[in-house]
């Protein structure tokens, strides 16, 4: 009965040992697959990035070429159905929005917001373009990811919208 006893205790804790083993290399498998995870979502927001604001560099391609769309809102949208954005934003030199696909957002300016002033430093480097998380937009609060860049004679500023579906 003592050997059975003495065997009994043996077998529990060899169980356990094999269990905490066994727990720890699943907690470290997870942690393996959260971390790739992470690094390829953060890859494919980069990626994601680059390809609106290459977006917003075709429609100010567009735009110049075309200089009669800055006025046609119903072209603008057309625009912007065939590039897949879902909103198309003009600014002048000073950082207003003057023209697009939204009439209700003409006026608004870098100033009117936190979420727009993020694009602030496009005023001073017109060689910049600039690409936005998905953030709630000054306007209506709804949320939306913003590519930005220059047109080529640095004369207006050219923003897309997606819609984080879109983005989905």
């Amino acid at each position: 009965a003592l050997m059975v006893g003495f065997e009994c205790i043996i077998q529990v804790r060899g169980n356990e040992e094999r269990a905490n083993k066994t727990s720890a290399m699943l907690l470290n498998q997870v942690e393996d697959v959260i971390e790739k995870n992470r690094q390829e979502e953060e890859a494919l927001v980069a990626s994601l990035k680059e390809d609106y604001i290459t977006r917003a560099r075709a429609v100010a391609y567009i735009i110049d070429h075309n200089p009669e769309l800055e006025d046609d809102i119903s072209e603008l949208i057309k625009v912007a159905s065939l590039i897949s954005v879902d909103e198309i934003h003009l600014f002048d030199a000073s950082g207003t929005i003057y023209g697009g696909t939204r009439p209700q957002y003409y006026g608004l300016s870098f100033d009117a917001g936190e979420q727009i002033s993020y694009f602030k430093p496009m005023l001073d480097d017109k060689t910049l373009a600039m690409c936005q998380d998905v953030t709630p937009n000054t306007a209506e609060e709804k949320s939306m990811m913003y590519a930005i860049c220059w047109n080529d004679n640095g004369t207006k500023m050219i923003q897309v919208g997606i819609e984080p579906v879109r983005l989905l």
